[in-house]
């Protein structure tokens, strides 16, 4: 029985009659949003409700992982496991045909409502293993994103991955491609604290998969060795980065990532993480060692009979802007070996500002000349543009090799005889106030005796110039602009993204490159607003993900700042008594007791006037366990700890300074009498990260209620560490 919605056929003859999985209401909640928004409000949607799921799902990003592939709008396209569509749409607007295999109904219908308008949409509902035998159409593509570690589920049999290769290339024509993404089960964010994605535990992969069934990923070894068995297909190997859920760019064992790119870490939205290590620098030892590959996060594999080689060998999405900004950057390398770099518009609103650059290009080379600078050449296609692809060091990457060489003065002489080179070419004109400028960068306040040109490139970065042998070259010049920019705010962001975006950088500062470079704290609060202003109006209206990680990600646990707690905290303990007389606690009203080792009993006397009392025993990083606190005769007392509990009054402190603060004091005569043991270190880690755990597994609303416990506590010092959960 087939049925439609819009101009989308859903087929449900092999349906099972119920769905078999289901993540409950939240699934509700998405089939509204794909009945009641169009696609151009899902991104504001997904700000509003701050919801991992809806982000997961609705997110436009999610189709960059298929969105780059060559397709001439010819194609046949069967894409495995749809679920709510988060991919089909990119499928839908290149291929001439889309027929979706998914067992869910509810997922099939939040699909076919998102996608209503596509007539090349059919939607089969039902198992695999059914469907398939019916298939008798031969597909371009075949599409397993985030599918392929379910083939247990899917295929039924004793090598059930390599079994569902073999079913699947059956239904490929002779040069059709398996598009396969998938976790890197050796993936260096779950070696620096990301929990596995399926079963939300630590190290579940990293392990081998010890203690969970039914769902796995793979290395690339392990990769490598199904397809061969799967009848020795071929695979062209590529890398999403930050991986194949949120890709931002595509690299393959063609076009690896250079040192220093790989600095955009921000991925659990969907779960607590620890943060074990920093990941940009380690990525760049990997690099040297030629290791990337077996690390990288995710794999994105082209699948094929015989290996065909795609002309696009890397892929940049600059997608997180207004849509008429949306644009991505393709390598390109034909068959001779002979690379070029392509830009296109990443939304049909792009053309304009792509088909620009070719103008900007030939403008900006007659007065770039004179200071030795040459343009990356542009010419016009149907498309977009391309560029030459340019060998070389990158202006940063030389900096950063005399940084780590230790080489300070050489480096701050380099980078200075480049700002000079940007000051003689922008300073040529008195600055003057346009319409233009108030609307992309505000109505600052300029400096009358401010310098300028009349064209203005402020994307001269040193990532953005290119140091070949005899040649220095300007590789990317998308935001120039034709009226007039004060010089100093092009010096300004050249100095600034290249001190901020990598913390290795950090000793530099201390030797005010902003100083040197003529530009006063007043004026570098000047172009920080300017700067915020051209952001936002380079975003327009769209919500980019990494200002949402706040809102949406239960955050990260610096287990470095854990350790140094440990490290640094005192085995000597005191129990230090602080008396409120009604103007709050303070060290001067408050005295140390002894306390041994292993604890104390002891029983305090009330002072008159004091009507609080705060309880700490010792400074210490670990668990107590709180026998007796009473008044000496016998009668409990309320009490507040910035512990967190672990049950049968033990509680952790996992910074340290412990406290119990005793409210209501009877006014004089009577004394409070405490009781508390120290408990064993390995004992109350254990039993801390047991719960922690055990949270980082659960669903987002239990995790926020665990973070939400964590900052009532934090006006006191013990939770620095939690405090840290949310890395600014």
């Amino acid at each position: 029985m087939t049925e439609k919605i819009g101009q989308v056929i859903l087929d449900d003859t092999y349906y099972p009659g119920q769905d078999l999985y289901t993540d409950g209401a939240i699934e509700d909640e998405m089939l509204e949003i794909a009945r009641t928004y169009p696609e151009e409000q899902w991104n504001q949607v997904i700000a509003e409700r701050k919801s991992w799921p809806i982000l997961y799902h609705y997110s436009h990003i999610r189709e960059n992982i298929l969105s780059w592939l060559p397709f001439t709008g010819r194609e046949s396209v069967l894409e495995i496991g749809s679920g709510c569509g988060a991919v089909t749409g990119a499928l839908c607007k290149k291929a001439a045909k889309v027929t979706c295999i998914e067992l869910s109904k509810k997922r099939s219908m939040i699909n076919a409502w998102r996608h209503k308008d596509f007539a090349n949409l059919q939607i089969l509902m039902g198992n695999f293993q059914d469907i398939e035998k019916t298939l008798t159409e031969k597909y371009d593509y075949i599409t397993l994103i985030g599918v392929f570690e379910y083939g247990e589920a899917y295929i039924q049999s004793e090598t059930p991955y390599i079994d569902f290769l073999k079913i699947i290339s059956r239904h490929l024509k002779p040069d059709g491609k398996i598009v396969l993404a998938i976790e890197n089960r050796l993936g260096l964010k779950y070696w620096a604290g990301c929990t596995e994605d399926h079963f939300g535990t630590l190290f579940e992969g990293l392990e081998g998969y010890p203690t969970t069934s039914g769902v796995k990923t793979f290395s690339k070894k392990e990769l490598s060795a199904i397809l061969e068995k799967a009848g020795n297909l071929q695979a062209s190997w590529y890398y999403p980065f930050p991986d194949y859920k949120l890709p931002m760019t595509i690299y393959s064992d063609r076009r690896l990532p250079a040192k220093g790119e790989l600095n955009r870490l921000e991925t659990n939205y969907d779960r607590l993480r620890l943060q074990l290590f920093q990941e940009s620098p380690v990525y760049d030892s990997l690099l040297e060692n030629d290791l990337y590959p077996e690390f990288a996060n995710s794999f994105l594999l082209l699948i094929s009979k015989e290996k065909i080689e795609t002309e696009t060998i890397y892929s940049k999405f600059s997608n997180e802007r207004a849509p008429e900004f949306d644009i991505r950057t393709d390598i390109c390398e034909n068959h001779a070996g002979k690379r070029s770099v392509r830009k296109l518009p990443a939304d049909t609103r792009a053309v304009e500002h792509v088909k620009n650059l070719e103008r900007i290009s030939r403008e900006l080379s007659a007065f770039y000349g004179r200071e030795g600078l040459e343009m990356n050449t542009c010419s016009a296609e149907e498309e977009g543009v391309r560029l030459e692809y340019l060998e070389g060091e990158t202006l940063e990457e030389r900096l950063d090799s005399l940084l780590e060489k230790g080489k300070l003065e050489e480096l701050e002489k380099l980078f200075f005889m480049y700002l000079k080179k940007i000051r003689h070419i922008h300073e040529g004109e008195i600055f003057f106030k346009t319409p233009e400028f108030v609307e992309v960068f505000g109505d600052a306040e300029i400096s009358e005796n401010c310098r300028c040109s009349g064209m203005s490139n402020i994307d001269l970065v040193p990532a953005n110039i290119l140091i070949e042998k005899d040649r220095v070259s300007v590789i990317d010049y998308e935001w120039t602009f034709r009226f007039p920019i004060p010089c100093k705010y092009i010096l300004y962001r050249m100095i600034h993204y290249y001190l901020e975006s990598d913390g290795k950088r950090r000793i530099l500062k201390e030797r005010d490159f902003y100083g040197k470079a003529g530009i006063s704290q007043k004026e570098i609060e000047l172009f920080a607003e300017m700067e915020r202003h051209f952001q936002n109006y380079m975003q327009g209206t769209h919500i980019p993900l990494l200002s949402m990680y706040e809102e949406v990600s239960p955050g990260k646990v610096d287990i470095l700042a854990y350790y140094e707690q440990l490290r640094a905290a005192s085995a000597e303990r005191r129990l230090q008594v602080f008396y409120d007389r009604g103007a709050d606690f303070s060290e001067k009203d408050s005295v140390l007791l002894p306390m041994g080792r292993q604890g104390v009993c002891i029983d305090i006397p009330i002072p008159e006037g004091v009507h609080r009392l705060r309880l700490d025993p010792g400074e210490a990083v670990g668990g107590l366990e709180l026998k007796t606190l009473t008044l000496d005769d016998g009668k409990k007392l309320s009490f507040s700890t910035n512990g967190f509990p672990l049950g049968a009054g033990q509680y952790y402190f996992g910074a340290g300074d412990p406290q119990f603060i005793v409210e209501d004091l009877p006014k004089k005569g009577q004394a409070v009498r405490l009781e508390v043991y120290v408990m064993k270190a390995q004992d109350a880690q254990e039993k801390f990260w047991k719960a922690f755990a055990s949270a980082s597994a659960q669903k987002d609303q239990e995790i926020r209620k665990l973070k939400r416990q964590i900052h009532e506590m934090e006006n006191t010092k013990v939770w620095k560490l939690y405090r840290g959960i949310k890395k600014k």
